[in-house]
């Protein structure tokens, strides 16, 4: 009953007033004019605060591994070349040895001033069970992407791990203890080890407040060690500088891209991209594999659960580059952009 009276409210909102129009995927998604646009976006805030859009009676093998399974995986990896996704923009990236955590959300219990929408599902893996951590990678400054309190816990356990996050967001990182924090402006590069980090543009922000006010800024992040090249986009709509940055950086091996939390479209489609957006930016980027993150986690809209995933594949059927994994699921990289389970 929640959901159906809180969605009456947002599609009331939304019927028949357009402001300005977002293309992208081929796609045009008209925005709300910004008044009424603010008044749909609380709405849509509250829905996410109250749990309206959890959906976890649609989870099921299709969304996460067993934690035996989970466990098994991440172990029979070893030191090959991989990435294990931990839910949401949470990957494990290994290359020639190093470990890449992006956008760890993996601290139990619940924090005040580090809120966090309601779960669909409980991820597999903990913080417990990661090897040991190198590099840490925010995409941007979000709650549900800078969760200090998962910061906190990895510098705990991993004290000489480092922390890479956009330019602005430096704080957060001292705050939570890392005793090396690097903000590359964008085109920036970090070198950790053997492996080399660039700053990239995303159309996103950094929402770091209850009014989801931009107030910082969000980067997509190049990773190359030797011959190998990874893309992560943690969150952003889609835009040109995809198709840049396939120009001037592509191909990549591998592109983790974002698939879900696009509705409502006329609310968040500057922000977002839905799956054939992701789909898009995969070809713009020429990533030899896609896999989709940023879905089946958090509830923080309204579309059915298993919709990203099932469209982002469908999008990019006949090109065979796009992958969705469950949460816990390693693939191991092998040579021109494919991936095997270990």
């Amino acid at each position: 009953m929640r959901r159906l009276l809180l969605g009456g409210l947002v599609s009331a909102l939304l019927a028949g007033c357009h402001g300005r129009t977002v293309s992208s995927g081929g796609q045009d998604h008209p925005l709300l004019p910004k008044p009424l646009r603010a008044i749909a976006l609380g709405f849509h805030h509250l829905g996410i605060v109250t749990g309206t859009y959890v959906r976890r009676d649609e989870a099921d093998d299709h969304v996460t591994l067993d934690r035996d399974v989970a466990l098994a995986g991440l172990s029979a990896a070893g030191n090959a070349d991989s990435v294990t996704w931990l839910g949401h923009s949470t990957a494990l990236i290994r290359l020639k040895g190093m470990s890449i955590l992006t956008d760890p959300v993996l601290a139990d219990g619940i924090v005040l001033g580090a809120p966090l929408p309601h779960r669909h599902v409980e991820p597999p893996i903990g913080l417990a069970d990661l090897p040991k951590i190198d590099v840490v990678l925010i995409s941007h400054g979000d709650y549900d992407h800078l969760h200090l309190p998962s910061l906190k816990a990895l510098v705990k356990r991993f004290p000489k791990a480092r922390l890479i996050v956009p330019d602005g967001l430096q704080p957060f990182g001292e705050k939570a203890g890392f005793a090396r924090v690097d903000h590359p402006r964008e085109g920036g590069v970090v070198i950790a080890g053997a492996t080399r980090i660039t700053a990239l543009p995303a159309v996103h922000a950094t929402r770091r407040n209850f009014l989801a006010i931009p107030d910082g800024k969000a980067n997509s992040w190049d990773i190359r060690a030797g011959t190998r090249s990874v893309l992560f986009v943690g969150d952003s709509a889609y835009g040109s500088v995809f198709r840049d940055i396939g120009r001037s950086r592509g191909p990549f091996d591998l592109a983790l891209v974002p698939i879900g939390a696009f509705e409502p479209a006329t609310l968040v489609s500057d922000m977002h991209s839905c799956p054939e957006d992701a789909a898009r930016i995969l070809d713009d980027v020429r990533a030899g594999l896609g896999i989709g993150i940023h879905w089946g986690t958090f509830a923080l809209s309204p579309e059915p659960l298993l919709e990203p995933a099932d469209r982002f594949l469908s999008a990019s059927a006949g090109h065979g580059r796009a992958r969705v994994v469950r949460i816990g699921e390693t693939m191991i990289l092998a040579r021109g952009g494919t991936a095997g389970r270990p």
